[in-house]
């Protein structure tokens, strides 16, 4: 008798702790950010800003900000040029050290890589400005 009233009591302290454990449980942390991913095979189109900056959208009709290593050499000025975007798989997320090879009319094909891909935004668009204006 004595062993089962220790046993209810050991019970009853369990249950009241949890029970103001969890009413003391802190807030739920917010859901970490989703990584961006550009898939090769669902771009819809492209907007070049100037040699070193691409805008792209995917069928989804989400818009990405493309920074490129070194500049691709007259992108911006030839807005109808085709592009090819290689990665690893088709798909993969566009990212650092992927290619984009395009046939210039002057100079015929071409190659440069990406460094970057970010979810569009007008703030991003306008400091990816001028770090490419800087590097000019």
């Amino acid at each position: 008798m004595k062993l089962a009233t220790t046993v209810i009591a050991a019970a009853t302290a369990f249950l009241a702790t949890h029970a103001v454990m969890a009413q003391q449980a802190p807030a739920a942390a917010p859901p970490p950010q989703q990584e961006t991913c550009l898939q090769n095979n669902r771009i819809w189109q492209w907007n070049a800003v100037n040699d070193r900056l691409l805008i792209v959208t995917d069928r989804t009709y989400h818009r990405f900000i493309v920074r490129l290593a070194g500049g691709c050499i007259g992108l911006s000025i030839y807005p109808l040029v085709a592009l090819q975007f290689y990665t690893w798989t088709n798909l993969g997320c566009l990212g650092r050290g992927d290619q984009v090879i395009y046939r210039s009319p002057d100079l015929g094909r071409l190659n440069c890589f990406i460094n970057d891909v970010q979810p569009y935004s007008d703030a991003l668009l306008a400091q990816a400005k001028d770090d490419s204006a800087k590097k000019d």
